[in-house]
């Protein structure tokens, strides 16, 4: 019985730590998921898309903020506050991207995900089929260029992706 239980409990999700080369990796979308990308943020996001496209998007049943989940609710509030006015800063300042935030359906999220209203839901688990199939602990982003290049992070617990600079991703594309 205490296998079983033990078995059924353990995540399916890999934690991908920041000194892992294969946490961060480059591609190239085809054009049919280009455009199945581009109609899915369309018609779920009143939101015109820009050149370059930023998602992270965190997994059900997901345990990276465990700890922070003790906290009381202005203490986690304010995480959630700072993160935002992150994702705005970077709006502001980088006027050709698009930003977004979303997580897979389910009710299993710690309290800095589940309380941040700027999340969208991936109901239909289209983004999720499209992209980020590979279930990571902390989540996963990706950032896409116009000509369809992209730049993936798993694991991205803090959304280091908004931090790569033109030099970290041309590192990244480069890698063989």
């Amino acid at each position: 019985m205490i296998l079983t239980i033990t078995l059924n409990c353990v995540s399916t999700s890999k934690l991908y730590r920041f000194e892992n080369e294969e946490r961060n990796y480059a591609g190239q979308l085809n054009d049919s998921d280009f455009f199945q990308l581009k109609q899915f943020l369309t018609n779920s996001i009143a939101s015109k898309l820009k050149d370059t496209i930023i998602i992270k998007y965190d997994y059900n049943n997901e345990t990276c903020w465990n700890l922070l989940d003790n906290k009381n609710k202005d203490y986690i509030m304010d995480f959630v506050k700072n993160y935002n006015e992150r994702v705005q800063n970077e709006l502001f300042t980088r006027p050709n991207i698009s930003i977004y935030n979303f997580r897979e359906p389910g009710n299993n999220f710690n309290k800095i995900k589940k309380w941040n209203n700027n999340i969208y839901i991936d109901s239909t688990k289209q983004l999720f089929n499209l992209l980020f199939k590979e279930r990571c602990v902390c989540g996963s982003s990706i950032a896409i260029m116009p000509d369809k290049k992209f730049v993936f992070i798993r694991s991205d617990s803090h959304s280091e992706i908004l931090d790569l600079t033109q030099e970290q991703i041309k590192k990244i594309m480069n890698r063989k």
